[in-house]
């Protein structure tokens, strides 16, 4: 007999915590949405106005953040950059862009093409990713199991109908999402000094190309969006290349890094293990090819990561089997990228 997930009456509740990071600089903090977890805006209040980086997922979201920072200061927000394409980094433009039509919306000219070769995929894909999940969760309920084949206790059957009430609300949001695109787009770096504030915006590798990273030299801050993400990496284009990025970002020098998702940090130990993994996988599978390995499952077999899971994860079952998941991914990418994009399986 099939077993649904109930749906709560109300929509579920999304958290979002403001930290100052430096006089008229905030990072707004969104717990779970939905979509991701940990999701950061950064707001930076300057002589004249506010530049957002990052509108989040969903643009009930932004709205509550556009709240918030009238709460600090009754200037408009007149510029938004966005780091990338992925949806929890650009859904909320649209509410800043019906709050003020002068706004400029910043990114690079690739990042601007990849959101618009992109909008049309997402009324497709996020029904078929609620349906599935919504398949999964019915069956662990219908036999009181999770995934992972450990018991479905009645507190955590509480904490998944709550999830899965968020994962329904941002679906629904993101199927009315109006796309409003960048207008000031620059493909290596662009220097922005205005309203007091120099911002040095910079092409990088992150989890997606051409990703906008912002560093504030005066105040050393370095807001990265996912080419740094806590408390897992987040990775896509050539592992190798975000790698160089991450220690091109480490050279400079910023005292506060705000990463894509998780807290702000205040030195670079995190950053610098995230590069040191994303090498040491490339080196493992280059080894694994080299020495005879010819699939991919073949060398993923072969490269042994447990002492970054164990760095990574700090003795969380349940992050270290992500990283456990999240291995499997990272070779296959090292490995495409070694073999001139074939994949032998």
């Amino acid at each position: 007999m099939a077993v649904s997930v109930p749906a709560i009456a109300q929509p579920a509740p999304v958290e979002i915590a403001r930290t100052e990071l430096a006089p008229g600089i905030y990072q707004f903090t969104v717990a779970s949405d939905g979509y991701v977890e940990q999701l950061n805006s950064v707001a930076i209040v300057t002589d004249r106005d506010v530049l957002v980086f990052d509108t989040t997922t969903r643009p009930s979201t932004a709205r509550t953040i556009l709240e918030e920072i009238r709460k600090i200061t009754p200037k408009p927000v007149r510029f938004v950059a966005n780091s990338h394409w992925h949806p929890d980094h650009w859904s909320g433009n649209e509410v800043f862009a019906a709050a003020d039509p002068d706004l400029e919306i910043i990114a690079t000219e690739k990042e601007r093409d990849f959101m618009l070769n992109f909008s049309a995929f997402y009324p497709s894909y996020i029904p078929k990713g609620l349906a599935a999940q919504e398949k999964s969760v019915a069956e662990q309920f219908a036999t009181n199991k999770r995934a992972d084949g450990s018991p479905l206790t009645p507190e955590l059957k509480r904490q998944i109908e709550r999830e899965m009430q968020q994962i329904r609300d941002m679906a629904a949001e993101q199927l009315k999402v109006k796309r409003i695109y960048p207008t000031l787009t620059y493909t290596d770096q662009l220097v922005l000094r205005h309203g007091g504030r120099e911002f040095r915006f910079m092409s990088v590798t992150g989890d997606a190309a051409a990703t906008t990273v912002l560093y504030l030299p005066k105040e050393k801050i370095l807001i990265t969006g996912d080419t740094v993400s806590y408390p897992l990496p987040y990775f896509t284009p050539p592992l190798s290349e975000h790698a160089k990025s991450i220690r091109q970002l480490a050279a400079l020098d910023a005292t506060t890094i705000v990463p894509g998702h998780g807290p702000a940090f205040h030195d670079k130990s995190y950053m610098l293990m995230e590069a040191e993994l994303f090498e040491e996988v490339v080196r493992q599978t280059q080894a694994a090819l080299r020495g005879g390995a010819v699939t991919i499952d073949d060398v993923q077999a072969k490269v042994e990561l447990s002492k970054f899971r164990d760095r990574f994860s700090k003795g969380d079952p349940d992050l270290a089997g992500q990283f456990d998941t999240a291995k499997l991914s990272m070779v296959r990418k090292a490995y495409i990228e070694l073999r001139d994009g074939k994949e032998i399986r």
